[in-house]
């Protein structure tokens, strides 16, 4: 397995359709303008749209367009955040970790509309820029909509909704927006910050917190976790240039339900549940051995359906690492206690009706050891999966064949 753990790092290769940093490095941002060009320019408008979490799990973490109101009035939105169901090879792509997202233009009117009729937050800001940085970036949008250059490749963490307007917000500031940003300090890593929008939904969040590495883990600056539309509007509103003019004059709440109770409220701060998950393993696993005392068959079919269903998270688990470019599954310590080899301890509780199983004893161990080692070796600690481990550790130390022995002495 820890030679599985290492084959996982090497990704595959697949090509980014339309390099957003690479052609905006090609723009003149300060190109002077013609006449024409700059009284256009100066009575138009360009704005970032933020979205609140919404009911769908793609929406739990908000969402972020640009908004350019030309001078007749009309609002046009430029939306990354489109994918397509009926897109040849969807779901196939989709296990593979190859999103292919594109971006549209629309009518903003109806699409602000429509945010404010799914009760989600709803903020607009106007960006302060300068008018030759104002019309690059217009030029820009009208080319990354064309058919050739709308599709490109998704990835949660590093090129989504948020990211793609943050890099065209650094490159309209002349790079002031990534140097600003970058010497800000972050608030924790992507998957304490992550967390945040999931934790409502806690079993879910625990599949998913399960399934990803120690990529995730590491402190991010301020630009780095601008992946999160909340924290690019903050930032957005924050920032000043050099000379001290704000790039953000006036707030637009369009519509604010954050206390109105209609759906979770994402945290300010980072919270800290592992003592919940370690109650929750304790506790199962306690109904368990109360369970074993009184119906053991009962308490070995339960055992036995537990193991299958982490084998099949462990089999999830290890396609992600081999042959998808989920890269926040590489190197993924989880591996070590949860993987197909489950299946056996679900095949000797339910088929062979055994009382315990020495798989289970053993994964245990390797927790155990991990815990140790996190503990006194910083060096272990890259991976923050305590929640994992407190929520599997009590369950297979209930299943594992000390359990058996025991029973077997006793006799």
């Amino acid at each position: 397995m820890v030679m599985l753990s290492a084959y996982s790092i090497r990704p595959q290769q697949v090509e980014q359709p339309f390099d957003s940093t690479k052609e905006l490095s090609k723009v003149d941002f300060s190109k002077p303008l013609a006449a024409n060009q700059a009284d256009w320019v100066d009575r138009t408008s360009v704005s970032l749209l933020t979205v609140g979490p919404g009911d769908p799990l793609y929406a739990w973490f908000g969402h972020s367009a640009l908004i350019v109101k030309q001078p007749s009035g009309t609002q046009i939105m430029y939306d990354w955040g489109i994918f397509d169901y009926e897109q040849e090879h969807f779901y196939l792509n989709f296990a593979r970790g190859r999103m292919y997202y594109y971006v549209v233009a629309s009518e903003a009117t109806w699409r602000i509309q429509e945010a404010i009729d799914e009760e989600r937050d709803v903020r607009l800001v106007e960006l302060n820029l300068t008018d030759e940085a104002k019309f690059a970036l217009i030029t820009f949008l009208q080319k990354h909509i064309k058919t050739e250059y709308s599709t490109y490749l998704y990835h949660f963490y590093y090129d989504n909704c948020a990211t793609r307007i943050r890099d065209i917000i650094d490159f309209a500031t002349e790079g002031a927006f990534r140097a600003w940003a970058e010497n800000e300090p972050g608030q924790g890593s992507y998957r304490q910050l992550t967390a945040r929008n999931m934790i409502h939904s806690p079993a879910l969040f625990w599949v998913l917190d399960t399934l990803q590495s120690r990529i995730i883990d590491t402190r991010l600056d301020r630009y780095e976790e601008l992946f999160l539309p909340e924290k690019l509007h903050q930032a957005v509103v924050d920032f000043t240039y050099p000379d001290g003019t704000r790039l953000v004059d006036e707030v637009q709440v369009l519509q604010d339900r954050r206390d109105s109770g209609i759906r979770f409220t994402v945290s300010d701060d980072l919270v800290n549940y592992d003592w919940a998950y370690a109650l929750f393993g304790i506790a199962s696993t306690l109904l368990l051995l109360l369970l074993g005392s009184r119906l053991p068959s009962l308490r070995r079919i339960v055992s036995g359906l537990l193991f299958l269903a982490l084998g099949v998270l462990g089999s999830l688990l290890l396609f992600m690492m081999l042959f998808s470019d989920m890269d926040m599954t590489y190197f993924n310590e989880n591996i070590l206690f949860l993987n197909p080899l489950l299946f056996a301890s679900a095949y000797a509780l339910l088929i062979q009706k055994k009382q315990g199983s020495r798989l289970a004893a053993y994964c245990s161990a390797i927790m155990l050891v991990l815990l140790v080692l996190k503990f006194l070796v910083p060096a272990f600690a890259q991976q923050d999966n305590i929640r994992t481990i407190a929520v599997l550790l009590p369950l297979y130390l209930s299943g594992s064949s000390f359990q058996g022995r025991r029973k077997r002495k006793k006799r």
